[in-house]
């Protein structure tokens, strides 16, 4: 099922949508989605490493290297 969404943006807003949408070659819909999408999976990781960051220091984890070595 497809929702539809109504976005109020200024002229300046929408220029540079339209403009980023033709060098893109995408429409304006799927260029909004595709932002959205990777906007919406920043806010998640950042909700993620502030609730699990924590957690993790206890453990050691300090980088990436510290969490591979431990879980491969």
């Amino acid at each position: 099922m497809a929702v539809l969404l109504k976005l109020r943006l200024n002229d300046e807003e929408a220029r540079l949508i339209d403009r980023l949408a033709r060098a893109t070659g995408k429409s304006r819909s799927r260029l909004l989605r595709d932002v959205l999408r990777a906007q919406v999976l920043r806010e998640m990781l950042h909700l993620l490493h502030e609730d699990l960051g924590p957690q993790a220091r206890a453990l050691g984890w300090q980088t990436e290297h510290d969490i591979l070595r431990d879980v491969s």
